[in-house]
């Protein structure tokens, strides 16, 4: 499931390799920068996300929409 190229999701959770492993079989996992994942997804598909990482007892701290333009200025 690819999301438009334009959004995506930014997860902060621990442990952030199991985090990682689990999103990466779901999404493309764009990159893993200041102890966040970015996900190459839309919001849409949040609460599926967050509902798969907490039954692996990965705890998320933070899931959030992240547009293009804030991805340009991370990088």
């Amino acid at each position: 499931m690819v999301g438009n190229r334009s959004e995506g999701l930014l997860v902060r959770a621990e442990p952030l390799q199991w985090a990682k492993k689990i999103s990466h079989t779901m999404v493309d996992v764009v990159r893993l920068e200041d102890d966040a994942l970015l996900l190459q997804v839309g919001p849409q598909w949040a609460g599926a996300i967050n509902t798969v990482l907490l039954s692996k007892d990965v705890r998320v701290d933070e899931l959030r929409k992240q547009s293009a333009a804030a991805e340009l200025l991370m990088a």
